[in-house]
């Protein structure tokens, strides 16, 4: 299978989730929330075709991670590709963690097989919509509506820091030489 990717992190980043994470950013989504980080992602044209199987090569071989964390576009858009990944992930690096951010609500995702089968992969899902208005500048979440939900014990212990601390950003430079922000940024007051 493949999947159509935004952009990667491979060198991690302690922005979007604990430890050195590794960051994927799936291409497409239909939500468009006013006001999201990514905008570019939206369209389900462009983007980079990955073999699911390729990813999970290049995540299982770089041991300098801590976990993963998918974000979009909207990652469920490509669920049944990103669980064939991290299902070859799991198998060889296990103690990776794996962190989820979603425009859709749980209970939403729960009615669709596919996303269910992405849904026991994840450790934590991030779910709901952006809605600017409710951009509180705290946590790894965008607006306060967004829930961060633990799905298994591995980061559960994590939850209220992730929904509290102060945001961070991250400043990497790209090989063609510009630079990009990981991190989910504050609210700019008016």
């Amino acid at each position: 299978m493949t999947l159509n990717v935004f952009t990667i992190s491979r060198e991690g980043t302690h922005v979007l989730g604990p430890g050195n994470r590794y960051v994927i950013w799936t291409q497409g989504c239909h939500k468009r929330c006013l006001g999201c980080v990514t905008p570019e992602s939206h369209t389900l044209e462009g983007g980079t075709p990955i073999k699911s199987t390729d990813l999970a090569a290049d995540i299982i071989l770089n041991k300098n991670i801590d976990g993963i964390t998918i974000t979009g576009g909207e990652p469920f858009i490509q669920s049944e590709a990103l669980t064939e990944m991290l299902s070859v992930v799991r198998q060889y690096r296990p103690e990776l963690s794996v962190i989820i951010y979603t425009g859709y609500e749980y209970e939403t995702l729960l009615s669709q097989p596919l996303n269910k089968k992405l849904l026991d992969y994840a450790d934590i899902l991030i779910d709901g919509a952006y809605i600017d208005e409710l951009n509180d500048n705290k946590g790894i979440r965008g607006s306060s509506n967004q829930r961060i939900i633990a799905l298994s014990e591995r980061l559960k212990p994590y939850v209220v820091h992730m929904t509290t601390s102060p945001r961070k950003i991250q400043p990497v430079a790209n090989k063609n030489g510009t630079v990009w922000r990981i991190g989910v940024p504050n609210k700019e007051s008016n």
